[in-house]
């Protein structure tokens, strides 16, 4: 990382990422879980370049989605902020050889259908394409 930009530099974190994990658990119900990848059946590709991103999502049935902006290391966290959002999203990252571990304890996903997002925790293991 370059301590004085703040941006991923870093050749471990740069490059092209598969989800082989994407889920997210239930905050006040712990034993309620969704992964995309296994339980949905999706595909999540994340590719880092020195200061953007661009997270691509399929899932069944519904196509595919893509969004993209700038990313920025913070220490063992990653900030991505998406094009024209007034916030951004903030993850603990860490690389070992080819695996990208992502996690994040402020997430959300609608787990009953309903439109409305409930509070959860997020992990995720990437794989180097």
């Amino acid at each position: 990382m370059d301590a004085s930009t703040g941006n991923p530099a870093d050749p471990p974190l740069l490059g092209s990422w598969s989800a082989t994990r994407w889920q997210y658990t239930k905050r006040d119900e712990p034993a309620r879980s969704v992964d995309v990848v296994c339980d949905l059946g999706g595909a999540v590709t994340l590719s880092l370049s020195a200061e953007t991103y661009v997270l691509t999502w399929t899932l069944a049935g519904e196509g595919s989605r893509s969004e993209g902006g700038t990313s920025e290391v913070l220490d063992e966290h990653l900030r991505l902020t998406a094009e024209g959002a007034g916030h951004s999203d903030t993850v603990r990252f860490r690389v070992a050889a080819d695996t990208l571990s992502l996690s994040a304890e402020p997430s959300a996903w609608d787990f009953d259908g309903d439109g409305r997002d409930e509070a959860a925790d997020f992990v995720a293991v990437l794989v180097r394409l």
